[in-house]
C-alpha cells in the first residue's frame, strides 16, 4: 500500500485513493482519502468527501457515508454537488429516510441540464423500485433511457439492468432477456417505440429457441419479420466517400434525422437481426443462405447509413458466419471462405472481439480442412485455439476436433487421437453432448482405419447412446458401423445400416451423400455385386468432382484400384486384363498427382514425410496395378520417375521437423483456371502466379530424352484429370 506521507500533492492523494478503491484495497483507499480530506482546502473538500463516502459505504459504514455526503452537498457545487445528492439519495432509504431521499432528488431536478437529469432520474428509478412502485419505476426508466441515449450514454447499462429486473419481477422473461442484451451492449442506439412489437416477437423467438422449441421459434421470428415489411424502404444515401470502408467502431447518431428516415434505418436494423435468426432455424441450406443473405445485405446498408449505432456490425458477422456454414454444407467452399474473410476483417478491426475472432477462425479452419487446404487450416485452427482458451473456452473442443481431422488427413494418426481425446474431455466438462458424440464418432473412425474393429464398435456404441435426438449424427454413426461391417465380412448388414442412415436424413448434404455412396460401394463390392459397386463409386467420384474435393478423390482412386487388383487376382484372360487396366487408370494418375504435391513443400524432411505418408499408398497401388497388368516397360519407366530428383532454384536452410508439422501442407494459389479438381486450389504448370516453394517442376525421365514414353501419356492424363502440373516439359535421360 502507498504511504500517504509519500504523496504531498492533494490531487495525488485523491487519485491514489480512487485507484486503491478500484483495485479493491478499501482500507488503503480510506487511509489515503482521509489524509487527502485533512489536507484539502475548502473548495476541494466536497470532491474528496464524495469519494471517501463511496469507500466507507463499501466498508458497511453507511451512516458515516451519509454524513460525508451531507457535508459535500452543503459545500459542493455543480456536478460534484449533483453526484452527492444522487449518492445520498441511494443510501437514505437504507436508514429509513425514504421521504428525505425523494425530496432531495425532486428538488435537485429543478433547472438542471439533460445530462444531469439522467443522473437524478436514474436515482429516482432506484428509489421507486425500493418503494415497490414498479410500474412507475418502469415508466421512469423508459423515459430516462431515451434521454440517456442522447445525453449520458454511460448510464444506459444501469438503466437497462433495472428494466431487466422489473421485467423479471413481472414474469416477462422475453423482455428481461432483451433488456439484458441491451445492458451488455450499452453503446447501441435503442429502437424507437414503433418497434416494440417487433422486439417482443423477436425476443419471444429467442426464448423459445433456447428452450428447444425450434418450430415455435420459427413462427415467432417470421411474425417479427413481417413487422419489418410494413415500412417502405427508401434508397439509402451514399456515404460521404463510398470508397472508404465503414468503421463499425464509430457509432453514428440517427436521432438527428427525420422520423421517416429513422424508421427506414430501424426497419433495416430489425430486418437484419430477424433474418439472421430465421437463418439459424432454417431446415435446408438453401433456405439458410437466402435468409442469411437478406441479413447480410440489410446489415451492410444500415452500417453504410449510420455506422454501428444499432449493433449492426455484430449482426453482419453472425449472418456471414451463418451463410458460410450453410455454404460449407453445400460444399460451396470458395463462397464460404469469401464470407469468412469478410467476417474476419470486421472482427479484427473491432475492439474486444477475441471471442468473435475465435469463432470466425475456427469456421475458416473447418472449411479449409474440408477442402484439403491443410496448411492454412492448421494455421487457422491453431490461432483459433489460442483465442478460444483465452476468450471463448467452450469453443476449444470443436477446434481440437478440427485439428484432429487435419492430422488424420495428413497421416498423423497419433496426433489425431490426442486432439480427439482433448475434444471429448472438454466437451464433457462443458456439458456439450453433441461435441462428445462428434469426438466419439471421429475416434471410432480412427480405430476403423487402424483395423481395430472392436474398439471402433465400442466407440460407435457409446456415440449412438448420445444421439437419439440427432438424426444427422446418428446417420454418420450408422455409416461408420456399415464400414466396420464390411471389414468383418458382413456386407448385407452394412447395406442395411446405410439404408437406415439414408432414412434418417430427408435431404442429405453432398458430404453425406458422398459417405453413403462410398460405404455402399464397398459393401456391394464385398458382396461381389460389382456393377452396383461401380455405380456407387461413380456417383461418389462425381460428387468429389463437383465439390472440388481433390484429396478425397485421390484416396478413393487408389482404394478402388486396390479392390480391382484383388478382383483381377482371381480372374483370368481378358477379364484379368480389363480389371488390371481399370485399376491402373485409377491408381497411376492418383499416384502421380499425390507425388506431385511434394513441389508445394520447401526442401527438407517435411517434404519427404509428406511423400511417405500421403502418396505412399497410391504409389503402392500403382505398382500393384502395373504388376497385375504385367507391363514391365511401364514399371521401369515408373521406377525412373519416382527416383527422379527435384532441382532446387532457391536457397534455403533445412530445419528440424517437429511433431505436428506434417499438417503444414503449403497453401494453394487462389488464381488460375483449372480442370475437374480446380477447387483444390492447385495451379496448372502454366500459371505464373504459382511458384513452387524452393523447387522447379521435376523433368520427365526417359531412356531417350527425345522419345516420349508410355509414362508421358499417363502424366498428360493426370494433369488433365486433376488440373495441375506433374512434371515440366523438359526431359532428362534415365540412369
Amino acid at each position: 500500500m502507498t504511504d500517504p506521507a509519500d504523496l504531498t500533492d492533494l490531487s495525488d492523494l485523491n487519485d491514489e485513493g480512487v485507484r486503491l478503491a478500484g483495485a479493491g484495497d478499501l482500507v488503503g483507499a480510506r487511509s489515503v482519502l482521509e489524509a487527502a480530506l485533512a489536507a484539502s482546502p475548502p473548495e476541494d473538500r466536497a470532491q474528496v468527501m464524495v469519494n471517501l463516502a463511496h469507500v466507507v459505504n463499501a466498508l458497511d459504514e453507511r451512516e458515516r457515508a451519509v454524513d460525508l455526503l451531507t457535508e459535500a452537498i452543503a459545500s459542493g457545487e455543480g456536478v460534484v454537488r449533483l453526484t452527492a445528492v444522487a449518492s445520498r439519495a441511494d443510501l437514505l432509504p437504507w436508514l429509513g429516510r425514504w421521504d428525505e431521499a425523494w425530496r432531495d432528488v425532486e428538488e435537485a431536478l429543478v433547472d438542471v441540464d439533460p445530462a444531469q437529469q439522467v443522473v437524478l432520474r436514474n436515482t429516482r428509478v432506484g428509489l421507486l423500485m425500493m418503494a415497490g412502485h414498479l410500474a412507475e419505476a418502469e415508466a421512469e426508466a423508459v423515459e430516462a433511457v431515451e434521454l440517456a441515449g442522447r445525453h449520458a450514454p454511460e448510464y444506459l447499462a444501469n438503466l437497462y439492468a433495472n428494466l431487466a429486473l422489473l421485467a423479471d419481477e413481472a414474469g416477462d422473461e422475453g423482455r428481461a432477456a432483451a433488456y439484458r442484451v441491451l445492458s451488455d451492449n450499452p453503446g447501441r442506439q435503442p429502437l424507437g417505440p414503433r418497434w416494440q412489437r417487433f422486439v417482443e416477437l423477436n425476443t419471444e423467438g429467442a426464448v423459445l429457441l433456447s428452450s428447444g422449441d425450434r418450430d415455435a421459434a420459427r413462427t415467432a421470428f417470421a411474425a417479427a419479420h413481417r413487422e419489418t415489411l410494413e415500412v417502405p424502404l427508401r434508397e439509402p444515401p451514399e456515404p460521404a466517400d463510398a470508397s472508404e470502408p465503414v468503421d463499425a467502431s464509430e457509432p453514428a447518431d440517427a436521432s438527428g434525422t427525420d422520423p421517416a428516415a429513422v424508421d427506414d434505418v430501424e426497419a433495416l436494423v430489425c430486418r437484419a437481426g430477424v433474418a439472421g435468426n430465421l437463418a439459424g432455424v432454417a431446415d435446408h441450406p438453401e433456405e439458410a443462405v437466402r435468409w442469411s443473405t437478406e441479413a447480410v445485405e440489410a446489415a451492410r446498408t444500415a452500417l453504410t447509413i449510420v455506422g454501428d449505432a444499432y449493433g449492426s456490425a455484430t449482426v453482419l458477422v453472425n449472418a456471414l458466419l451463418s451463410r458460410a456454414a450453410a455454404r460449407l454444407t453445400q460444399t460451396h467452399l470458395p463462397e464460404a471462405l469469401t464470407d469468412l474473410d469478410e467476417a474476419l476483417d470486421l472482427v479484427t478491426r473491432a475492439e474486444d472481439a477475441d471471442s468473435f475472432e475465435a469463432t470466425v477462425r475456427a469456421s475458416r479452419a473447418r472449411v479449409l480442412a474440408v477442402g484439403g487446404w491443410f496448411a492454412e487450416a492448421a494455421d487457422e485452427a491453431r490461432a483459433a485455439l489460442d483465442l478460444a482458451y483465452t476468450a471463448a473456452p467452450t469453443m476449444a473442443a470443436s477446434v481440437h476436433a478440427t485439428l484432429a481431422e487435419i492430422a488424420s488427413a495428413t497421416g498423423d494418426l497419433p496426433g489425431a487421437t490426442e486432439h480427439l481425446a482433448l475434444a471429448r474431455d472438454l466437451s464433457a466438462a462443458t456439458g456439450d453432448v453433441a461435441g462428445v458424440a462428434t469426438a466419439l464418432l471421429s475416434s471410432a473412425r480412427l480405430a476403423y482405419l487402424a483395423a481395430d474393429l472392436d474398439r471402433a464398435d465400442a466407440w460407435y456404441d457409446e456415440a449412438e447412446a448420445l444421439l437419439a435426438d440427432d438424426p444427422r449424427r446418428l446417420a454418420a454413426c450408422l455409416h461408420g458401423r456399415a464400414a466396420v461391417a464390411v471389414l468383418r465380412g458382413e456386407p448385407r448388414a452394412a447395406l442395411a445400416s446405410t439404408d437406415r442412415a439414408l432414412a434418417l436424413v430427408e435431404s442429405p448434404t453432398p458430404l453425406e451423400s458422398l459417405a453413403w455412396h462410398q460405404v455402399r460401394g464397398s459393401a456391394f463390392e464385398a458382396a461381389r455385386d460389382f456393377a452396383e459397386a461401380e455405380s456407387c463409386y461413380a456417383e461418389a467420384e462425381a460428387l468429389c468432382e463437383a465439390a472440388g474435393l481433390w484429396h478425397v478423390a485421390l484416396g478413393m482412386a487408389w482404394w478402388r484400384a486396390d479392390a480391382l487388383i484383388r478382383r483381377a487376382a482371381d480372374a483370368t484372360g481378358e477379364e484379368r486384363q480389363r480389371l488390371a487396366h481399370r485399376a491402373l487408370d485409377l491408381a497411376l494418375p492418383a499416384a502421380l498427382a499425390a507425388e506431385a504435391v511434394r513441389q508445394r513443400f520447401p526442401h527438407g524432411p517435411l517434404r519427404e514425410q509428406w511423400v511417405a505418408l500421403a502418396s505412399a499408398p497410391a504409389t503402392r497401388s500403382a505398382f500393384l496395378a502395373i504388376r497385375a497388368l504385367g507391363d514391365s516397360a511401364l514399371a521401369a519407366e515408373y521406377v525412373d520417375h519416382v527416383a527422379g530428383a527435384v532441382s532446387l532454384h532457391a536457397d534455403g536452410v533445412t530445419v528440424p521437423v517437429q511433431r505436428g508439422d506434417l499438417v503444414g501442407l503449403p497453401p494453394p494459389p487462389t488464381t488460375g483456371a483449372h480442370l475437374p479438381y480446380a477447387a483444390s486450389g492447385f495451379a496448372t504448370g502454366a500459371d505464373p502466379a504459382f511458384h513452387s516453394t524452393g523447387f522447379e517442376l521435376p523433368p520427365r525421365v526417359r531412356l531417350d530424352p527425345a522419345v516420349p514414353t508410355a509414362l508421358d501419356a499417363w502424366i498428360d492424363v493426370t494433369e488433365q484429370r486433376y488440373g495441375f502440373a506433374v512434371r515440366s516439359a523438359r526431359a532428362v535421360a534415365s540412369w
